[in-house]
């Protein structure tokens, strides 16, 4: 003889358990296992585990076996690489607001760097103080680096009034 289940709690637990014990084994798979069990007419229970393949950090083309990325660089390769497109970027701002007429040009360590191909990346500077004669301005600039070679700044703020000014300060 069953007894009847009275709360809603032990109905849920008593559905769930056979998906809690075959569910893990699909979840190795890069798809969505689920399950769904009807409770009343208009109420269904679905427990799903899994993933859809569309992670942020793990990729289909990740070589977890080699520790490859995406672009089929170790991550020591892939760390020098940043440093360099970093260090390219802020040098080529530092001489694009000299040819502007700025004195100096101080840029903080707040940055974000994106990998956008095998040798290319987006690097973006979320602080960067210009510093002129009569004032100085803080905004964002944008970089993008292919082959080692900047390719493109966005973002420095142009000079008011005139031709920057000549030679040395």
């Amino acid at each position: 003889m069953m007894k009847p289940i009275r709360t809603l709690g032990a109905a849920v637990v008593a559905l769930a358990a056979p998906a809690l014990l075959t569910l893990p084994a699909a979840a190795d798979t890069r798809s969505v296992a689920r399950i769904e069990t009807r409770i009343s007419d208009s109420t269904t229970l679905t427990l799903a585990i899994g993933s859809s393949g569309y992670d942020s950090y793990r990729r289909d083309s990740y070589d977890w076996r080699r520790g490859l990325n995406h672009w089929g660089q170790t991550e020591r390769e892939a760390r020098a690489l940043h440093r360099e497109a970093v260090q390219a970027c802020a040098q080529a701002v530092r001489y694009e607001a000299r040819q502007l007429g700025y004195r100096d040009v101080d840029i903080d360590n707040d940055r974000r760097t994106r990998q956008v191909s095998r040798q290319g990346f987006v690097v973006h500077f979320d602080d960067v103080e210009f510093e002129g004669r009569r004032r100085d301005v803080e905004t964002w600039v944008t970089c993008e680096v292919r082959q080692g070679r900047v390719t493109g700044i966005d973002g420095l703020p142009r000079p008011a009034k005139g031709k920057p000014p000549r030679g040395r300060w």
